[in-house]
């Protein structure tokens, strides 16, 4: 089950191995509207923005699709990108007036779209067997998660800011295959959480000891 939260309406986006897309008030505790996805493929993320009444979702089959909430169900639909050869681990859609779509597929290949325009405006390649990806929503950064039991954080330009492999200290063990990541909202802070059990929390700043 894959989820997004819309703070300013009460609003939850759910979906999964279904074929739509379901919006919840989570006020009034009921259904509001099933959105089609259109596609015989699960969907594995989910990206909303209140502003332009836009759902961004990703797909197993390598498709990221626009829906337009305003519209009706078999209108809804207002654009299909289909350039990911692999399962999409993520599609986020830019909380600005003008803000991007940003995907990425486990093959690590990263696109950025413009929701009125059919192609991607830029790909950048980033590590393969990415299992979790984040994007943070005030500085210009995001961190791709492996299963090579690796983290790398890139700045918009795909340039490798920095590389985590090792947890801290002078004898800190390989960390373990990475199941998901999350920026904190307005710091650099990355919270990561691993296959090995482990929960880690890295900091642009230095620790206070």
């Amino acid at each position: 089950m894959v989820v997004d939260w819309e703070q300013e309406t009460g609003l939850l986006m759910t979906s999964g191995d279904v074929r739509v897309i379901r919006i919840w008030d989570t006020d009034r505790e009921m259904k509001v509207q099933d959105i089609p996805t259109g596609a015989d493929s699960c969907v594995t993320s989910l990206s909303c923005d209140s502003q332009r009444s836009l759902i961004v979702a990703g797909l197993g089959d390598g498709s990221v699709r626009v829906f337009d909430r305003r519209m009706g169900p078999n209108e809804c639909r207002v654009m299909t990108y289909r350039e990911h050869g692999a399962w999409v681990v993520k599609a986020h859609l830019q909380k600005e007036t003008d803000g991007h779509i940003i995907s990425v597929s486990v093959n690590g290949d990263v696109r950025f779209f413009e929701p009125r325009t059919p192609d991607s405006i830029n790909v950048l390649q980033t590590v393969k067997g990415l299992t979790a990806l984040d994007i943070h929503p005030q500085a210009n950064l995001f961190a791709c998660g492996s299963m090579n039991q690796f983290i790398a954080v890139y700045n918009a330009n795909g340039d490798v800011i920095s590389n985590i492999k090792y947890y801290d200290g002078f004898m800190g063990q390989r960390i373990g295959a990475i199941s998901c990541l999350a920026f904190h909202p307005n710091w650099p802070h990355l919270a990561v959480g691993s296959n090995d059990y482990y929960m880690s929390i890295y900091s642009a700043e230095k620790r206070l000891r």
